[in-house]
């Protein structure tokens, strides 16, 4: 189906992600999608209380309607908020805005060709960009709230009933993009099924103090959200796929992704295929017709002439040109060459007299049309005009409009249409990459478009949501968006698009793969709403350890607080220092560590963990006080030489330090260590060797969770058997978190720790140095050398973690 010319390279196509341990295995991430529909469900939040959660918030109300948002501003008011329409021309506050709602384009009704959204998108830019340099620098997490309120029906579009603003869509995209580039700020966006002031001021004091899930909605008074849940491999067949003599119309189908469909449709179906371009086809003729090697020398002689950085703009535009039209031109030669019926119509589709001129040329309509075209010009929100941001959102929006307007024209191009397929994106769906925020907007309103059109007008309606296909499509950067998302093969797209036509079928189907390296703690809480996925383990394991963030800054550092509660889980039931139930020091480290999660270098290159350097853990700041004990973590990372360290500080919620340690990365992991381990000196308080702390005064285990290694199998050479301690022993959650050094070996180091007289009764615990090789999630046998003072833990014989100055903390 794909042209060999532009079938993806063979190899792993799966971003660098930062795996605690290399036991993680990129290739096993390569290529595959899942077949997800989104669905609003019930998720009801507890009601405010008596108090006014809006007091003291200085808002600023962006819409097109003045009268609207004055009111709700009033209604704002009366919550306690400090609310200020914006005006073209109003003077923003220099010190910033708590926060903006959004109100857009909410209070009107939508009808095919309306243009009323183009200023309120172009306020809404010029909005967020007066807030942006603010709100970028901010490292508060939550401090600033950008909620957009949308009027889809109180099921954001999905679920029975009409669909009176589907343009609200514009402004749902455009938000769940924004925390690509404003990673600390809080974002929500607000379903409404009335666009009444009150309505909208309630749903938006409820949901902007502390903002969680990314879409909302509110119909009757009942909240919802939206949530993604697998919908089968391949829809149910189709009773009338496209045929010999049926038309499929795919608007911008002459390059990458649309063209690939195309030429797997006349492949599959032997139907004619129309695609569809802004200029006319090209000529056989001039750098066209040019070889890759004599291209590369035109190329190089035309940039050879610029002179001015004028000049050079336009030659690279001229280059940038030719280039496209080569590429058609290859492309519906090799289509013709194959005898496939795929022919070429100019059609900018924004411009409805060049749609009607081509609806005309194919008599009574297409049987299919696929709206395909499209445009991403990456730059991030702050560096585009609002002309450009309209612009990119127009091909979408009003290329919709002119087809549907065009279809209904005449009654027998209405009677001779079975499917209009919009080509939407995940984008959209989940937030595109840094510099999408227009794009994801555009393919967020066509969804919506899909669901009014096929309600109100009657059309047969769907959207298929696609990530990024391995080298084709209109995604300038594919080497950054394999880090967001794995990508889809070629092959395997254009069957699944052939099954998705064949079908029929209405709605929209998102193809998700696998989840990438570029999260924030902001859109994993955002988009936590998702089941039957394989990343969820993963996924849930990030969200264990967030706890609530309070300040985040990328590349730099993460503060925030965990509440653990004693006994809510087995592991909190299991350690006790002196007479108090306590947390085990194997869970603190995992919190320790989980901050390198979200502590990264810029570009997220692929890391792995390879050491722990100077672990200090004070035993008596774990207990528990009134049965909770509340953990502040602090990480800050930056490079010291070739390695990425983070340093973490966990303290007890009264200020108490409870545990340092320097996480250390490198590009590769730590060598394994073959062989069978050396034996360790018996001297020096091996397991039963040296006094144990009188009961009641030192740290103790019940065992039932982490019970204490079996020392009578290790011979003569002294090593301790471990006990295999699973994440589901240690928490009741549906997706334990697995470790990252196997607490059996944590907690070992510490019962060894507290037998050396030297040690016992210090209170604190530390190891200079923890080398951690993969699979150091599960340690096998511990022996220990040098006295106990350095350990080596080995699986299935070989040494997969070296503990050096074992003990009290610097002795």
């Amino acid at each position: 189906m794909i042209p060999a010319a532009e079938a993806a390279p063979a190899g792993p196509r799966w971003p660098a992600l930062r795996p605690h341990l290399s036991s993680f295995d990129p290739d096993a991430f390569v290529r595959g999608v899942g077949r997800f529909v989104w669905e609003p469900v019930e998720a009801p939040r507890p009601l405010p209380g008596t108090g006014r959660p809006l007091a003291g918030r200085r808002l600023l109300l962006v819409g097109e309607s003045a009268e609207l948002a004055d009111a709700v501003g009033a209604a704002l008011e009366r919550r306690g908020a400090h609310a200020v329409p914006y005006t073209p021309g109003r003077e923003l506050r220099r010190d910033g805005w708590d926060g903006i709602v959004d109100l857009n384009v909410t209070g009107t009704t939508y009808a095919a060709g309306d243009t009323g959204w183009r200023p309120a998108l172009a306020r809404t830019t010029r909005a967020v960009q007066a807030a942006y340099p603010r709100w970028a620098a901010e490292r508060r997490f939550g401090r600033h709230v950008y909620l957009a309120v949308t009027h889809l029906g109180g099921l954001g579009g999905h679920g029975a009933g009409p669909v009176p603003q589907p343009l609200g869509g514009v402004w749902a995209g455009l938000a769940k993009c924004l925390p690509r580039e404003l990673p600390a700020a809080g974002i929500v966006v607000v379903d409404v099924d009335r666009a009444e002031p009150e309505v909208i001021a309630e749903a938006v004091a409820r949901e902007l103090p502390q903002p969680g899930d990314f879409e909302v909605c509110y119909r009757d008074g009942r909240r919802h959200v939206l949530a993604g849940r697998p919908a089968g491999d391949a829809p149910p067949p189709g009773a009338a796929p496209p045929g010999p003599g049926d038309t499929v119309l795919v608007t911008g189908g002459a390059r990458g992704v649309g063209f690939a469909a195309a030429r797997a449709f006349a492949e599959t179906f032997g139907c004619r295929v129309v695609v569809t371009g802004r200029h006319e086809r090209p000529s056989s003729e001039g750098p066209v017709m040019l070889d890759d090697a004599a291209f590369t020398r035109w190329r190089r002689g035309r940039l050879a002439t610029a002179r001015t950085p004028a000049d050079l703009s336009r030659v690279r535009r001229e280059v940038r040109r030719a280039e496209e039209e080569r590429t058609v031109h290859r492309n519906l030669a090799g289509a013709e060459a194959d005898g496939l019926r795929v022919d070429y119509l100019r059609c900018d589709c924004t411009e409805l007299p060049q749609v009607e001129a081509v609806f005309a040329a194919l008599g009574d309509g297409p049987t299919h049309i696929v709206h395909n075209a499209g445009v991403d010009e990456p730059a991030r929100f702050d560096r585009k005009t609002a002309e450009e941001v309209v612009r990119t959102v127009d091909v979408k929006v009003t290329g919709f409009a002119h087809l549907v307007r065009s279809v209904l024209a005449r009654p027998e191009r209405r009677a001779r249409l079975r499917l209009l397929s919009n080509v939407g994106s995940l984008a959209g769906r989940m937030g595109g990459m840094v510099g999408q925020a227009d794009y994801a907007a555009g393919n967020e309103a066509l969804a919506r478009l899909g669901f009014w059109a096929r309600d109100t007008l009657g059309l047969p309606v769907q959207t298929l949501c696609w990530p990024t296909w391995e080298r084709l499509g209109v995604i300038a950067n594919y080497a950054a968006a394999v880090r967001y998302v794995s990508t889809l093969d070629p092959a395997d797209g254009a069957r699944r698009w052939c099954a998705e036509l064949a079908s029929g079928h209405t709605g929209e189907v998102v193809f998700l793969g696998r989840v990438g390296a570029v999260l924030s703690p902001g859109q994993l809480r955002g988009f936590g709403t998702l089941t039957g996925h394989p990343d969820l383990p993963r996924l849930h394991a990030l969200n264990h350890y967030l706890g609530e963030v309070e300040e985040y800054e990328v590349f730099r550092s993460l503060s925030g607080t965990l509440t653990l509660t004693a006994g809510s889980h087995p592991c909190l039931s299991e350690f006790r220092v002196g007479p108090d139930l306590a947390v085990p020091v194997s869970v603190v480290l995992e919190y320790a560590v989980a901050a390198g999660d979200w502590v990264v270098p810029e570009g997220w290159p692929l890391l792995h963990l390879r050491e722990l350097r100077d672990l200090r853990v004070e035993l008596s700041a774990l207990r528990f006080d009134a049965g909770t004990l509340v953990l502040c973590r602090t990480a800050r990372g930056g490079y010291r030489g070739e390695a990425w360290c983070v340093d973490v500080v966990v303290e007890t919620g009264a200020g108490v330090r409870a545990a340092s340690v320097t996480l250390v990365y490198g590009d590769s992991p730590a060598v394994q260590e073959g062989g069978t381990v050396r034996p360790g000196d018996r001297d020096g308080g091996c397991a039963g060797s040296a006094r144990v702390p009188a009961a009641g005064t030192g740290p103790d285990w019940a065992g039932l969770v982490l019970p204490e290694a079996d020392a009578s199998a290790g011979g003569a050479d002294a090593s301790l058997l471990l006990p295999e301690v699973r994440p589901a022993d240690l928490w009741t959650v549906p997706f334990p978190p697995a470790p990252t050094v196997d607490p059996a070996a944590v907690e070992e180091l510490v019962r060894a720790a507290c037998r050396r007289p030297r040690d016992a009764g210090t209170g604190t615990f530390g190891v200079r140095r923890l080398v951690l090789a993969p699979g150091a999630q599960r340690v096998e046998v511990l022996t220990p050398e040098d006295g106990a003072r350095r350990w080596a833990g080995s699986r299935g014989g070989a040494v997969v973690l070296r503990a050096e100055g074992v003990g009290a903390a610097g002795s």
